[in-house]
């Protein structure tokens, strides 16, 4: 099919030509688009074939991709569709097809397009669908005037949260720390919001609400959805959601359709069907956290029991670091060095890896530090063994740190967030906790600090 008849005159903002790429077998759809769309854009129709579609998806005259779902090459167009969506979800996708065949029309929706084109509408339908797309923004932004204290920009926080095997804590441990980075954010908003109560002249806008999502929980460890169950929400809308509609991702769905906590943390995770997991691709994942650095101070991205290094990799360097959760456990121990090696094969150094020593236990297991020498990473936190106080409180349907405020495992999360956050912490990095320090600790708590 000759491409060069399809041209058109309008031009993007690099001075090139607004290019409509169609995937399609019927030259007839190709010139019936390019006849449709005018002077908006020039129609490329390639054929069904990710090789050959995959050269124009990284020129910047790239407008839309558009694919013909029509019969008989439905069920081929669902299978290249879906490829696009995890291998470039940023790529505007829309369906085309007829309406009158309803298994093109769900095999279209179900792929995530963004519009739908029907091939018996009328031409001037076709436009407005194109031109609707090509208005939406290529990167979310926030809908409202955001504090000086809350612009994200590069100070923005992802913590990747890597566990060698099931049962190491890190799920407990990204709750809490996902909802103390919420709580501390919303305390600095709030600070913020009466500072402007005070200078803001009658009739100025509003701030930010300061229950608004600073934090995530972002769910992708095994097993599957267990930090919404700390959270108490359902999770409909899931990660593979997000994956999907990348593009659609901004601060109003944020707000609207990811669900939260009370404390107003967002928690997304894997869908309850797991077979969806295979729909996304470790680089699309790692996209959605890029976007997400623009919508929020704080991630916290629980990968306990995900030793698959394929996934781990894109997300690690997306991040710029990890933290390798382990306990004093053989087995534990022996789990995460394998996971290491794993890592270290695919290119990840292990200085961008630090070591928090879980449930830690003075009296039981190996020192801190020479669990760190064995595993070849810098100690960074130690977090004390508190399972008892972390069941009480689950079992009140509480987190720790909201059922009781002092307790040295929320008082070691607390650390951990305020560096996270760069707020200077008393003392240098962690020390290894002591009885004495333990008898500390209980006579504060008996205090009521």
């Amino acid at each position: 099919m000759d491409s060069s008849h399809l041209k058109a005159a309008q031009t993007d903002s690099s001075g090139g030509p607004v290019r409509v790429v169609l995937v399609t077998q019927s030259s007839a759809h190709a010139f019936w688009l390019a006849g449709a769309l005018g002077d908006e854009a020039e129609v490329v129709p390639v054929a069904l074939d990710l090789g050959q579609l995959g050269a124009y998806l990284s020129e910047p005259s790239l407008g839309v991709v558009m694919v013909d779902f029509s019969a008989p090459m439905t069920e081929a167009a669902a299978l290249l569709a879906a490829d696009l969506r995890n291998g470039w979800p940023g790529v505007v996708l829309m369906g085309a097809g007829s309406a009158a065949d309803a298994a093109s029309m769900l095999a279209a929706l179900h792929c995530g397009v963004t519009e739908f084109v029907n091939w018996d509408a009328s031409e001037a339908e076709a436009r407005t669908a194109f031109k609707r797309q090509l208005q939406v923004p290529a990167a979310p932004a926030a809908v409202a005037p955001v504090p000086a204290a809350m612009k994200m920009e590069d100070a923005s926080v992802a913590i990747p949260l890597l566990g060698g095997r099931v049962g190491l804590g890190v799920t407990t441990l990204a709750v809490h720390l996902a909802v103390m980075l919420q709580e501390m954010q919303v305390h600095d908003v709030r600070g913020a919001v009466r500072r402007d109560h005070v200078a803001r002249k009658p009739g100025a806008s509003q701030p930010l609400h300061e229950k608004s999502a600073h934090a995530a929980l972002l769910d992708l460890g095994l097993p599957a959805r267990d930090g919404l169950l700390y959270l108490n929400v359902t999770g409909s809308y899931s990660f593979v959601d997000a994956v999907q509609n990348l593009r659609r991702l901004d601060a109003t769905l944020l707000d609207s359709a990811v669900e939260k906590h009370s404390t107003g943390t967002a928690a997304l995770a894997w869908p309850t069907d797991l077979g969806l997991l295979r729909e996304v691709s470790p680089t699309a994942a790692a996209n959605v956290i890029r976007t997400f650095k623009s919508l929020l101070k704080a991630q916290v991205i629980d990968l306990g029991g995900m030793a698959q290094a394929e996934f781990l990799v894109p997300v690690i360097r997306e991040c710029g670091r990890a933290w390798v959760v382990c306990d004093q456990s053989l087995g534990g121990i022996v789990s995460t060095a394998q996971m290491l090696r794993e890592l270290e094969s695919k290119g990840i150094e292990r200085s961008m890896l630090k070591l928090v020593l879980n449930r830690f236990n003075a009296q039981a297991g190996l020192p801190a530090k020479e669990v760190a020498q064995r595993l070849g990473l810098e100690l960074l936190h130690v977090v004390p063994d508190r399972g008892t106080a972390l069941l009480s409180a689950a079992s009140s349907g509480q987190l720790l740190s909201q059922f009781l405020r002092g307790d040295p495992y929320v008082t070691s999360l607390r650390t951990m967030a305020r560096a996270l956050l760069g707020e200077p912490t008393v003392g240098p990095a962690p020390e290894v906790p002591s009885p004495s320090i333990l008898s500390q600790w209980a006579k504060r708590l008996r205090r009521g600090e």
